[in-house]
């Protein structure tokens, strides 16, 4: 603020000599011209203490006083400034109050007050005013309608004053509230990527056990039909448990991760292997097939993502098609396309817009009773954006699914 009053002060002080203007053309030009003059010699001052009462409250908050003494009279001198100009117009500021408005109106904008300091301009105000009007007026009558109209715009400074602390403070309030938030959030992060741990660590060792002791049991040649059945049973959820645990683990890698390492791949070979892969699955065989390109389509990706987000949607798929799944790559304007298909029972019109959220509410039991907690599609759809493309889903209760993904940054050859 003191910047712009000074650069203004040095305009007003040039202006008369650069338009041609005679100072004889000018009334009031001698008092006019002695005002800018001294405004160009103070207001560097007060452009000067601000700069070290700054740099001071940087190093220690005990300078917070002197700033603010700063600020209370920096703010009393503009005004003054605005109300001399009033004066020097016609020596009635009560014909000429434009300028002493503007000052004051710009310091109840500008500058935030509390309460007392506030008063206290607005009674230093009145006081110079009341001061210096009787230099200029004799007549008890424009003393009076003067005053009148001084007192009109101290009221009009306090309000618009008051009005503007309240808005800042309530902003002020506003961004506190919301950094506690985002610290809170931070704590909160930290906290789940601990418990994140301890399921990897904890719970991942015992699984792993129990499954090979499964196998032990399993080789035992006295085993009966419902001996077995358990054994498999016991397998089979130590194997869901295990996806469960992936699952989030996968969704805090994703969140800490902002970016991951991605190569120039050829995405025919690239399907074609996950396929094979499904299968060859001996404990989850699956019915695919697989269409891919002419000609070979490379894209950059991270193999190990991508992979990832193949097979949780193939392995959705299956879960809710008994009739295969159609797995296709295609090419396209620069971008390249995967499509995984399924002839299943399809996905409610309910349920589409919060398919892919985390722990959605579309999570559904598979036809043969397979759980979900609602992790794998919030899973594909973070790593799909984070390679920069898009995924989305077109589906028809009872006659299938097909999930779609873009990759833009794709080469053809």
């Amino acid at each position: 603020m003191g910047i712009v009053f000074f650069v203004l002060d040095l305009i007003f002080k040039v202006s008369p000599y650069v338009l041609g203007l005679h100072p004889s053309q000018l009334k009031n030009f001698g008092e006019y011209s002695e005002s800018i003059t001294i405004h160009l010699i103070l207001t560097p001052v007060f452009i000067l203490l601000s700069i070290i009462l700054m740099r001071r409250f940087k190093a220690t908050v005990k300078y917070l006083f002197f700033g603010q003494l700063l600020t209370i009279v920096f703010a009393s001198y503009l005004i003054s400034a605005g109300m001399m100009a009033s004066f020097f117009g016609m020596h009635n500021p009560r014909n000429t109050v434009t300028i002493y408005m503007i000052a004051l109106m710009l310091v109840g904008i500008f500058y935030v007050f509390e309460y007392f300091e506030t008063f206290l301009i607005a009674i230093i105000t009145t006081v110079v005013f009341s001061l210096i009007l009787p230099n200029y007026l004799q007549q008890s009558r424009e003393l009076l309608l003067n005053q009148f109209a001084s007192m009109v715009l101290m009221v009009a400074f306090f309000t618009i004053s008051r009005y503007a602390f309240s808005y800042r403070a309530n902003h002020f309030t506003q961004l506190k509230t919301i950094n506690e938030k985002n610290v809170q959030i931070e704590v909160a992060n930290q906290v789940k990527d601990e418990i994140l741990g301890i399921v990897a660590h904890d719970l991942r060792n015992p699984l792993a056990a129990i499954e090979t002791i499964a196998t032990i049991m399993q080789l035992d040649n006295k085993l009966d039909e419902d001996g077995e059945d358990n054994i498999l049973m016991i397998k089979a959820s130590c194997e869901r448990a295990k996806l469960i645990i992936n699952d989030l683990i996968e969704v805090a890698r994703n969140d800490i991760d902002n970016e991951f390492e991605v190569k120039r791949c050829d995405l025919n070979q690239f399907l074609f292997h996950i396929v094979e892969e499904w299968l060859n699955n001996k404990t989850t065989p699956a019915k695919i097939i697989y269409y891919g390109t002419k000609q070979p389509v490379f894209a950059w990706i991270n193999e190990e993502k991508m992979q990832r987000v193949m097979d949780n949607l193939i392995s959705n798929a299956i879960k809710f098609s008994a009739d295969g799944i159609e797995v296709s790559l295609r090419h396209a304007n620069g971008a390249a396309f995967i499509d995984v298909k399924d002839f299943g029972v399809g996905i409610p019109n309910a349920l589409l817009p919060s398919i892919f959220d985390r722990f959605s509410k579309a999570s559904r039991k598979g036809l043969h009773g397979e759980e979900s907690i609602g992790l794998g599609l919030s899973i594909v759809k973070q790593i799909v954006t984070k390679h920069g493309g898009d995924i989305n889903v077109k589906s028809v209760e009872e006659k299938g699914t097909t999930f779609t993904i873009s990759l833009h940054q794709s080469i053809a050859s």
